[in-house]
């Protein structure tokens, strides 16, 4: 039977099950851009490189604790770094 309070959990489950399917979404896409730009500016064996930075990346961040979607403009930004400094050769000041 179902009360108020497993009503509500089931409610609370779904709510995470959806929130997570955005998050996938929205980062998908985002790593699909950064890899695109990535491959057609350096090449296959870079743009896999950098998608792996990106990836590595979005492991180590914090998420956000109020449902906001994660800021994955700053993941791309730190594996661009990445890219930069394997492309130049040079330390970056970020």
């Amino acid at each position: 039977m179902c009360n108020k309070k497993t009503d509500s959990i089931v409610h609370a489950q779904q709510a995470s099950v959806e929130l997570v399917a955005e998050f996938m979404m929205t980062a998908e896409r985002e790593l699909a851009a950064f890899y695109d730009a990535v491959f057609r500016r350096y090449g296959a064996k870079e743009g896999r490189k950098a998608a792996q930075d990106w990836i590595e990346e979005v492991e180590t961040m914090d998420w956000p604790a109020d449902g906001a979607l994660p800021n994955w403009r700053h993941v791309t930004i730190v594996a661009a770094d990445c890219l930069a400094y394997r492309i130049t050769g040079h330390a970056s000041s970020l």
